[in-house]
């Protein structure tokens, strides 16, 4: 009889003061960054219901990287349009990413993003994530629905129209 067997790795515990403060400014970043999910900022256009991206994110683990901290998370992005009182999703997907905010910066910014490369989820997040970390992205990218909230809900807000709803 084994006592001792390996567990499965623990997810990370994230400390919500810290979720708080750096979120905001990842939301910011990853609907900008030319590498990220979104592949960069939209032109702000006068037309209301132009195309828009929005994401989603949660947090992995939040670690310290000198001054820095390096926040572990998974991003549910999309663009969307309004269509009279319809919203419709152009495209969209779910990345895990790497990002190094700068807490000594006022305000705090992002100074560097790894992005996970297409189909490399296997080898690129054990460099990047630690061993829990690793584990609870891949439970959160077997099952999105489940674990994050769609950016559908933040873009029919934001374009003035009723959350969708569960079907």
């Amino acid at each position: 009889m084994l006592l001792h067997q390996q567990a499965a790795h623990a997810a990370p515990r994230v400390d919500a003061a810290l979720d708080r403060t750096v979120l905001p400014v990842i939301d910011r970043y990853v609907l900008t960054d030319p590498h990220g999910p979104l592949g960069g900022p939209q032109s702000a256009g006068q037309d209301r219901d132009a195309p828009r991206g929005f994401c989603t994110e949660r947090v992995i683990e939040i670690r310290p990287a000198g001054t820095d901290l390096r926040v572990g998370l998974v991003a549910w992005c999309g663009h969307f349009v309004r269509t009279g009182a319809t919203l419709t999703e152009l495209d969209g997907g779910v990345t895990a990413a790497v990002l190094t905010v700068s807490s000594s910066a006022h305000p705090a910014r992002v100074t560097g993003a790894s992005w996970e490369p297409d189909d490399v989820l296997s080898t690129w997040a054990p460099a990047h994530f630690s061993a829990g970390g690793t584990t609870e992205v891949e439970r959160i990218l077997g099952n999105t629905a489940a674990h994050l909230t769609d950016p559908a809900a933040k873009a029919s807000t934001a374009f003035g129209l009723h959350a969708p709803t569960a079907e």
